[in-house]
């Protein structure tokens, strides 16, 4: 089972996804399953929740929207 760290804003699901360029991590909308591909997804979920501590620790921007590991699963319609 695969994992994404994911919150909700305004009620639509939203997950974290790399920003290569810009070395962070930003959120993007996952309102249709072909968004998933582009969203962290962490194979197991010790992995997921070692990313999201990082993320709490060292980013409160995103850790302020109340993040946590879902799995992915969660999110096809």
């Amino acid at each position: 089972m695969a994992y994404l760290i994911s919150t909700y804003l305004k009620g639509i699901p939203h997950a974290i996804k790399p920003n290569v360029e810009q070395n962070c991590f930003e959120l993007i909308p996952i309102t249709k399953d072909s968004e998933l591909t582009k969203a962290f997804c962490s194979p197991n979920k010790t992995g997921a929740m070692s990313i999201l501590n990082w993320i709490n620790e060292n980013d409160s921007g995103l850790a302020s929207t109340d993040l946590s590991v879902q799995p992915e699963a969660k999110f096809f319609k």
